[in-house]
């Protein structure tokens, strides 16, 4: 996008990464948080980091999947239950989202990953069992979990997630335009 996406303001001055990171960390059954960023990322979207861990990845300009490595293994050290894949670029997800994924991932312990279902497709935010730990780590490129979801070898289910702006990824100039847009008409700013 040629600049750094994440620290993009809406009209109210709110930053992009810190909408999806602010969700998370709103989640009331998430104990950890892990945010996987690049080396010179100025972390100025990140509006609470107290207590996070901040695992800077020069890995990460390789693809999704290395993102999802460094986090990975930065949670390991901790034994997690699951953890919780999420975009900072997802700036209209909300924490009864992420309580609604672990909630759904508790009581269905055969399960290995619940993941978000847009009706289209499949995306983040998705937790994940321990049983998917090396699958995720071996990941490859810019290949996310979807790979896995996919495969038919790890049980999960998908979610139906009805509002449609919780699936808005910003990757482009043209996606933070539909973004900013979306803001406007949902929280009442000017863009």
């Amino acid at each position: 996008m040629g600049k750094h996406k994440l620290s993009l303001a809406f009209a109210d001055g709110e930053r992009l990464g810190e909408k999806g990171w602010g969700a998370l960390r709103a989640c009331g059954a998430v104990s950890r948080f892990i945010a996987v960023v690049r080396p010179m990322d100025p972390l100025d979207w990140l509006n609470d980091a107290s207590g996070a861990v901040i695992v800077r990845s020069s890995e990460s300009k390789r693809g999704i999947s290395h993102s999802i490595r460094a986090g990975l293994r930065a949670a390991r050290r901790h034994s997690p239950d699951a953890v919780i894949i999420a975009l900072a670029d997802q700036p209209f997800l909300t924490p009864p989202l992420f309580e609604r994924l672990v909630r759904v991932f508790e009581d269905s312990p055969s399960l290995d990953y619940i993941a978000c279902d847009y009706g289209r497709f499949s995306a983040p935010p998705a937790i994940f069992s321990p049983r998917m730990y090396d699958a995720l780590e071996a990941l490859e490129g810019d290949a996310g979990a979807r790979k896995l979801m996919n495969g038919g070898v790890y049980p999960g289910i998908r979610i139906p997630v009805e509002e449609a702006r919780f699936a808005i990824d910003v990757d482009t100039p043209a996606d933070w335009q539909a973004a900013k847009l979306e803001y406007s008409q949902s929280f009442g700013y000017s863009h």
